[in-house]
């Protein structure tokens, strides 16, 4: 069965910009999330998901056309939301992952992932979307 999944910024950092190279073998549990939601389930972003992904890729010194190609290939794989609420409660204590909540919340996700303490402290407030860390977003979105 296929989830909506919303992923944290911290899920596209941990998988770096490296993987969207053909050549490149190496894989880690950030890429295979990333890849498997990308072939086997819908990602959700909205415009201001997207910048930030791209602006902390960037501060942290990925090379901006590898940025640019995985902005791309997200963009073309995932379905953006349009997000219509304009608060969430309880809010994150971190103002900037509201909007990953937003997201969630507006594109009807199953799953938020994100192995952030801020976001996974709200687990038991929110379900749907049921936020997940990492390793078992990777339990269940691969079976």
């Amino acid at each position: 069965m296929k989830s909506r999944v919303v992923l944290d910024t911290n899920q596209i950092v941990a998988a770096g910009t490296r993987w969207i190279d053909p050549l490149y073998v190496n894989s880690s549990e950030a890429i295979e999330l990333i890849r498997t939601v990308a072939r086997d389930h819908t990602g959700l972003y909205t415009g201001k998901v997207m910048g930030e992904y791209v602006e902390k890729l960037l501060d942290l010194g990925h090379p901006p056309e590898r940025v640019k190609q995985l902005s791309g290939l997200l963009m073309g794989v995932f379905e953006m939301v349009k997000v219509i609420a304009r608060k969430c409660s309880p809010a994150p204590s971190d103002p900037d992952d509201e909007v990953f909540i937003l997201c969630a919340i507006d594109g009807n996700a199953d799953y938020l992932v994100s192995n952030d303490d801020d976001l996974l402290s709200l687990k038991d407030h929110y379900n749907p979307p049921e936020i997940l860390d990492r390793k078992d977003a990777l339990a269940i979105l691969q079976t």
